[in-house]
């Protein structure tokens, strides 16, 4: 995955827009090693660079997916307005993706669960912030300030592991959960205490106050 996100690294540094490592790939270059096998990546934006990241992905080549639920996605040819949708990118190179149509420009899509081994699939995770803070999308009253929501570590710009976790911590009983399990119990010990303490105070805004990880915190 290393590999993956300095390729990535490349081709988004120009881009136009800002960006964070998120997700598993995060968790790992913050403990300083590959710890497991990622199927895809996750990059974090902001929703004002929406238009911004379509019109680049399309300008390099790229397919632009909208998801719209439900496993159903809508493929996107040219900037539609402003949809507050999360979106997924991948190049013809890409042969993980199946695709059923369903007509007007949407699809069916499953994804097999495969390691990803080169950079021609990434998710674009959308969050707000303003002149002063990082929003978390799933309760805007968590909120985390601009200087720490972001971390640099071997030259790459990473989503703060906290709030990685914070995200990871509400999709527990998915296909992933396993991963998200490691990933949490892998990096508390590398949190210093007042991650930890943001953590522990998002989780019980978040999960009012009843999650399982709150224990090892």
């Amino acid at each position: 995955m290393q590999d993956i996100i300095s390729k990535a690294k490349i081709f988004f540094d120009n881009a136009g827009f800002d960006w964070s490592i998120c997700g598993g790939g995060a968790i790992d270059i913050f403990i300083g090693r590959e710890t497991r096998t990622h199927k895809d990546l996750d990059i974090a934006v902001y929703w004002e660079d929406r238009n911004t990241i379509i019109t680049f992905m399309l300008n390099s080549g790229w397919r632009v997916f909208e998801a719209c639920g439900g496993g159903i996605i809508h493929e996107l040819f040219t900037i539609n307005g402003f949809a507050k949708k999360n979106l997924f990118c991948f190049t013809n190179r890409e042969t993980r993706c199946h695709l059923e149509p369903i007509g007007d420009n949407k699809y069916r899509f499953t994804f097999a669960n495969e390691q990803q081994k080169d950079f021609d699939y990434v998710e674009f995770l959308f969050n707000h912030r303003d002149n002063y803070y990082f929003y978390y999308s799933g309760n805007s009253s968590v909120k985390r300030s601009l200087d720490k929501s972001t971390l640099i570590r071997d030259g790459f710009c990473l989503l703060s592991p906290e709030i990685v976790l914070l995200y990871k911590s509400t999709y527990l009983n998915g296909n992933d959960s396993r991963d998200h399990y490691h990933d949490f119990n892998l990096s508390l010990s590398y949190l210093d205490l007042e991650q930890r303490l943001w953590l522990k105070q998002a989780l019980e805004i978040v999960h009012l106050n009843n999650h399982q990880w709150l224990l090892k915190l």
